[in-house]
Parts: C-alpha cells; structure tokens; sequence
C-alpha cells in the first residue's frame, strides 16, 4: 500500500462513483435494435484466477478463408461521458495488477460485473467482425452494437491440455460444445502467427512469473508463466482486431486513440549492436539507415539457434522505445503494424473506452463534424493522460513485484543458485536467477580489480572478463526490503 500510494494510485473509489456503477448496473440487458448473436458458438478464454472477462471470439469458416469476430464489452454503455464513473475512469487511467491484488479501473459492480462477459449470461458488446483470406490479410471489417452470451469460459490451461490431448484431456467434454470453431481458430491462428512473422514482428522470448502469496500476504513460491498455444491464439486475434478497428476509423478520417511505437534510438541501440557483436551474431541489419522490426527478430532468431534468446530478448526488449497513446496514426514499430489501436480490453484501459465511445458515436449516427471535433481533441486529452498513467501503473507494478521477490529471497540468504548476467554497471553485475529474481553483485565483492568498459560491455580484471548473458553460480549474501534489492556474491 506504501509503494501504490508513492505512486499516486488511487485505491478506493468516492461514494458517488460507487452509486453511478450500482445505478447503471441494476438495468437489464435487452435487444434495443441491437445485432442479436446469443445463438452464436462465442467464448471466452482466459486465466483461471481472471474475473474481468471483456473480450470473446468466434471464428467461422468460409469459402475464401474466415469471419474472425471479436467481441469486446460494450463499456461505453455503461460509462457515459462527464458522468461519475467517466470522471474517475480517466483519473486511473489503467488497472493496475499484483500477485495477490487488483487495483481496477472500474468498479467491481462493472469490471467483474455487468461489463463482465461471462459464460450462460447475455451482456452487451461491440463486434468487430473481419473478413480474413487464407493469407491472413484483412480483406474487410464490419462493426456492430450486439448482444451476445458467451456459450464457454474457457481456461487458457485447460484449453492448451484439449489441443496437446485430445479426447484424452479431462476437459474434452467441456470444450466439446466448441465443435469444429476450436479447429478452425487453431488454423486461423496459424496463417496468422505466419504472416506476422513474415511480416517481421518483434517476438520477444522474455521469461514471466507469477508471485504466489499465502494468506498473511507473504510470497511462498515464484512460478514460470508458460504461454501456450491458446495464449498465443487470442493474443493473434486481438492484435487482428486493434489493428482491423484502427484502419476502419482511419479509413472513415474518425478520431481514434492509437497505440504508436517508434523505432528505437541510436543511443538504445548501441547495446544491442555491441551485444551482437560480442555474441558472434550477424548484426548488419542493425546499421541500416532505416530499422525495420525485422532486423531485430532476425537478432533474436540468430540468439536462439544458440540458445540465448532468452538473454537477447531483454536487450531488445530494453533497446526499443516504449509504445504510447496518440490521437495522431503512426506506425507500430515492434509489431510492423501501419495502423493500430487499442480496442479490446475497455474495461481495464481508457483509451479503449474512448475508442469504444468514437465508434458508438458513428453507429448510432452522432458524429456530426461538431462532435468529430470535440472527439478530435478528446481523443488528445486521453492519449496523453493515458500514457502517463500507464507508466504510473507499470512503475507501481514492478516497484512491488521487487519488493515481493526480495521478501522472497529475504528467507533464502545463504543459498546458491545459477543464473546469467543481465546488466553490467561500473559498480558491479546484475545477475538473474531462473526463478526471474535478480540480484546485484557489488564490483567490491569480485576477486581482482574490475573495471567496466561502456564501448563494449564488460567488467575485467587480468584474468576474467564478464559480457552480458554470461552464465554465473551465486550465494544470496543479503536482502535490503526497503530499497528492494538482493545483494549476491560469485562463487567461484
């Protein structure tokens, strides 16, 4: 709670806020000249643990290739503008996400709520339906008001254990009512996976973890979050559908909140190609006068035929700029995507809403050119709000995950682990662990004198000499909680 109030993150929601979400909660879900699909194979799939369920698919095989259909939950209808809920919506920003908590845009009456698209119940949603080929390029995009009831809540875990197992899987039957839309998404899937690939989006091999708490709040155990192929699968169809619904209002000359990237530095770039290059790997592309993604996958296809992808991937990762809001259309630099927006996830991010709010606006024919003005210019004001509060919210969020791998730790002084470099200063190495800890060794603690060279990145003394991605055994020497930092020692 300290760290989320150093970040300014507001924890409660005012009384007037919590009545506007129980009054716009309470009414019931009907037609209202809405594109009724209640009847239609949609489902859900998510984390087992995840309450705010705002996106659906359905896939539908044709004679040209697929109808890929996202269906997201129609919060604008709830969230009305200058009302309460707006007001505060904007204020966060984000929802802000912990191990053992969650710290949501929306009230809980919406976000787990009404908003929420759970299986068996009829809720309000905006479609984007896309016409894809067999190439998997987005040949039309059609959205509409719907109602929808979702027919499934799918896990992401059981789903993965259905496609590796078959009719063997315990939860065949479950998923069963899917039909052949679960064949047709997995090769949807595919053609799309391909033709990103092809197209050179950056696919980071980064390690995640999940901090498992016990209920005094303490961190017992620290997991490895494994993206299978259903993870991959919604990922593929959201990025569809952002993409889809980004060059559908650009084509219309309709204000949107865009997801921009631009292309990294020369200055953050400089790690990368020195990295490369103390690696053995084929750079060249680096240097060219205009970077495309490509090159950058290209390093990282190089790394894992030698097996440290998993290191480049953080020097990639930490070489490129970070994405933000914009109301003005740029290219999406690390998904080699021209035009791209967020429209999936409303009830946990603003820039959605206000996406959500310009294509309600022309659906229900209130776009005049005096509205698209005003929404011109809003969508500037929540662009920029929304980028700094995204940065608000990640910084609170990795300020704690360090505070709970150091708790972590804290209980383990003594015990020796193998890890790999993963950051080299003048005042010593970084070093994490394969349970995603990091820890720093001091430059004072390292037998020999060291002295760290910026050009190519290293720490060396006469005998040793240290690069990034080296692999390394370490004893856990201490763990300061308040600065949130683990202090190891080499053994050598």
């Amino acid at each position: 709670m300290a760290v989320l109030h150093d970040h300014g993150v507001r924890t409660s929601f005012p009384p007037e806020v919590i009545e506007n979400a129980k009054e716009v909660s309470g009414a019931p879900v009907t037609l209202d000249g809405r594109l009724d699909l209640r009847d239609a194979v949609i489902f859900t799939v998510d984390g087992a643990d995840s309450k705010d369920l705002d996106d659906a698919i359905s896939v539908v095989k044709t004679d040209e290739g697929y109808e890929l259909g996202v269906h997201i939950a129609d919060v604008s209808h709830y969230v009305r503008e200058d009302t309460p809920l707006d007001t505060e919506a904007f204020a966060r920003g984000t929802s802000v996400y912990f191990s053992d908590m969650v710290v949501p845009m929306l009230p809980v009456e919406l976000s787990n709520g009404i908003c929420s698209l759970n299986g068996g119940v009829d809720r309000y949603a905006l479609s984007a339906f896309m016409t894809i080929d067999n190439y998997g390029n987005i040949v039309d995009t059609m959205v509409e008001k719907t109602v929808i009831r979702s027919c499934l809540r799918g896990v992401y875990s059981e789903l993965n254990d259905v496609i590796s197992r078959g009719s063997r899987s315990q939860y065949y039957e479950k998923y069963s009512v899917l039909g052949d839309s679960l064949r047709d998404c997995i090769d949807l899937y595919k053609i799309l996976a391909h033709k990103s690939h092809k197209r050179g989006a950056v696919e980071l091999e980064t390690t995640e973890s999940k901090i498992v708490v016990d209920e005094n709040k303490n961190p017992v155990k620290i997991v490895k979050r494994d993206r299978g192929l259903s993870e991959r699968m919604i990922e593929q169809f959201m990025l569809a559908a952002n993409e889809a619904v980004a060059t559908w209002l650009y084509n219309k000359k309709m204000p949107c909140v865009y997801r921009v990237h631009e292309e990294p530095s020369e200055g953050k770039l400089t790690t990368l190609k020195v990295f490369a290059a103390n690696a053995g790997l084929d750079g060249r592309a680096l240097h060219e006068k205009n970077l495309k993604a490509s090159a950058l996958q290209g390093i990282l296809e190089q790394a894992k035929a030698k097996g440290i992808d998993t290191v480049i991937s953080t020097v990639v990762l930490r070489s490129m700029m970070k994405a933000r809001y914009s109301d003005a259309c740029s290219p999406h630099f690390g998904l080699a995507i021209d035009k791209y927006c967020h429209f999936t996830s409303p009830i946990r991010r603003y820039p959605d809403l206000c996406t959500h709010r310009i294509i309600s606006d022309i659906l229900e024919g209130r776009m005049d050119e005096h509205r698209r003005a005003y929404m011109q210019k809003f969508a500037a004001h929540a662009a920029l709000a929304s980028s700094e509060n995204e940065r608000r919210a990640m910084s609170a969020e990795r300020d704690i995950e360090d505070l709970y791998r150091t708790v972590y730790m804290s209980s383990r002084i003594g015990q020796r682990y193998e890890g790999h470099v993963c950051s080299l200063t003048g005042f010593g190495m970084f070093v994490e662990l394969d349970n995603t800890c990091e820890g720093l060794i001091p430059i004072n603690t390292m037998h020999g004198y060291f002295t760290y060279n910026e050009r190519n990145m290293t720490l060396q003394s006469k005998t040793r000499v240290y690069r990034l991605g080296d692999k390394v055994r370490v004893k856990i020497a201490s763990a300061d909680i308040i600065s949130r930092r683990v202090y190891m020692e080499l053994e050598y």
